[in-house]
């Protein structure tokens, strides 16, 4: 229950101001729907890789550290779909910061 939730977090986090909306984002990961729940098309994919160079020119300066999760093998991101992400995603950040290190840690053996 809901109730239970905003019960136990209140009593123990009782001196926080508890960010709601993060507790409800983190509570959509938590449901028995099926993956994924909307497929983008290319075109939307296109409109968000946009979105992440616009992000990233407003930061002004080159990111330190930039961390991909693929979400493959939880079928997150359809299985078709993730190359094509991954691809423009790298595409973009190489053209931007050229001379950057990209480490491919799921290609890995231990992971």
């Amino acid at each position: 229950k809901v109730s239970n939730i905003v019960t136990n977090l209140r009593r123990h986090y009782p001196r926080v101001d508890i960010d709601w909306k993060m507790v409800h984002d983190a509570g959509c990961t938590f449901d028995d729907s099926e993956l994924p729940h909307h497929i983008s098309t290319s075109q939307e994919i296109r409109n968000l890789i946009s979105s992440t160079e616009k992000l990233l020119d407003y930061l002004g300066k080159k990111p330190t550290v930039i961390t991909i999760s693929r979400s493959s093998e939880d079928d997150y991101c359809p299985p078709y779909q993730v190359e094509e992400i991954q691809s423009g995603v790298l595409g973009l950040l190489q053209i931007k910061y050229s001379g950057i290190k990209i480490h491919h840690g799921y290609l890995e053996e231990n992971n």
